[in-house]
């Protein structure tokens, strides 16, 4: 977990990818950080919502509005850089 301009960040590395998302849970707040990751899959620790670290889709229930919220990553050389800014 990485705090960029006041933003919590939760960097996730699946399959020698990295993705980002707001390290809020959007249900009560949890870090998704600190929850149990299975694949491309993060469990929030809390109520274990689970989300897809890839694209931050709610998976289980059809609540789009539930959707984590991804931040774009680029990798250059040695840094995994993001994008706090697009929002």
């Amino acid at each position: 977990m990485f705090v960029v301009d006041e933003v919590p960040v939760g960097v996730f590395r699946v399959d020698g990818n990295f993705f980002a998302l707001h390290n809020e849970c959007p249900h009560a707040g949890a870090s998704l950080a600190h929850g149990l990751i299975d694949g491309d899959v993060v469990s929030c620790r809390i109520h274990h919502w689970r989300f897809c670290v890839r694209d931050g889709t709610y998976l289980d229930q059809n609540q789009p509005e539930q959707n984590a919220k991804t931040i774009p990553v680029r990798v250059v050389g040695a840094e995994v850089q993001i994008d706090i800014a697009v929002d």
